[in-house]
């Protein structure tokens, strides 16, 4: 005997998502007077029937508290549909289109749905598909991995074969074949962890430079996508070692597993509480959030050239006639390194 009961849901709001064969909607379920998020698969987008609830199945074999929940999952003539919980803060996407995080915020976030990968690594399951879109901060404030329609099982060799890729975090192995392993994984952790760092619309930019997915993949593969050594000001050298180390053009050289990115990570203890902020088209804020003494410095155009106004320590700083943008945020660097060495003491 089967039985097909029917779901009453109602569309309160649709997601802005990256997904290609997918949506995403904040809907009600009606009996329960609860929201939830649905997530609505075209079937054209499979060859095979049997594999229209992999998905689902992949996320409910992979129990951890820092992978979503599935509530059910159904289907109808056009489509798969998956119920998963409802987190009122959304996606990391989200969070970084509002603001900056502090390196600390980096870090925790970080940590979490790091945890998720090294577990779906420990049963042979990568992901494939890791970016802020699929992260999402649930309601204790908790890094939560979702969406596994790209995740694949390892063979014997420790190999699969993927075909869709999401090109803004494509990997430069991606470029050349379809075969790939878990160093597609260690990738795009490296991708996320830069627009952690550097925020949306900073990566954005960067892509929009080329006119095509051809020209995108080709800066993939020579190492100039995403742009190396480009970081905000307040950004230290051992996060950002971990970053280059991830996106390493070849697989070889990037961590051999997620367990030590955490490692890595949870040695961090310089810069955790720089806030960077954007203020105008020109002005930027950098301040110590909670900080006692409001340690702020602000960067700024005047005219054609940039000028700095700094309050460290009870100490005014002004300079002027800064020629370029890059060179102010190497003056700021020295700035908060500096204080960095006295707040130590």
């Amino acid at each position: 005997m089967q039985i097909s009961p029917k779901f009453n849901l109602k569309i309160i709001k649709k997601i802005d998502s990256e997904g290609v064969n997918s949506a995403l909607y904040i809907v009600e379920d009606t009996q329960l007077g609860s929201k939830f998020i649905l997530k609505q698969i075209d079937k054209s987008g499979f060859k095979e029937k049997r594999k229209y609830f992999d998905e689902s199945k992949k996320i409910y074999n992979s129990k951890h508290p820092n992978i979503i929940n599935i509530n059910y999952a159904s289907y109808d003539d056009e489509y798969i549909y998956i119920v998963m919980p409802y987190f009122k803060k959304g996606s990391l996407y989200h969070l970084l289109e509002n603001r900056n995080l502090t390196l600390r915020e980096v870090i925790k976030y970080s940590m979490d749905f790091l945890s998720a990968i090294y577990y779906i690594h420990s049963k042979g399951l990568i992901h494939c598909d890791i970016k802020p879109n699929n992260i999402l901060i649930s309601d204790d404030n908790r890094a939560v991995l979702t969406d596994f329609g790209s995740a694949l099982y390892l063979d014997d060799l420790g190999n699969a074969k993927l075909r869709n890729v999401y090109y803004k975090h494509i990997a430069p192995e991606q470029c050349n074949h379809s075969l790939i392993n878990k160093k597609v994984d260690i990738y795009q952790i490296g991708t996320t962890l830069y627009r952690m760092c550097n925020g949306n619309e900073e990566y954005n930019k960067q892509v929009k430079r080329y006119k095509n997915l051809n020209s995108l993949k080709i800066a993939c593969v020579k190492g100039k996508f995403p742009i190396r050594k480009k970081y905000l000001p307040h950004i230290p050298k051992s996060i950002i070692n971990i970053i280059e180390k991830c996106l390493s053009i070849n697989p070889d050289e990037r961590y051999d597993n997620v367990l030590d990115i955490m490692n890595d990570l949870s040695k961090i203890n310089e810069n955790l509480d720089w806030v960077y902020k954007k203020i105008d088209n020109e002005k930027y804020l950098l301040s110590l959030k909670n900080g006692k003494n409001q340690e702020k410095i602000i960067l700024s155009k005047e005219t054609h050239l940039w000028s700095i106004k700094a309050r460290i320590l009870n100490e005014n700083k002004s300079i002027d006639n800064i020629e370029s943008k890059a060179k102010g945020y190497r003056i700021i660097r020295k700035i908060i390194n500096e204080y960095e060495k006295i707040a130590l003491l």
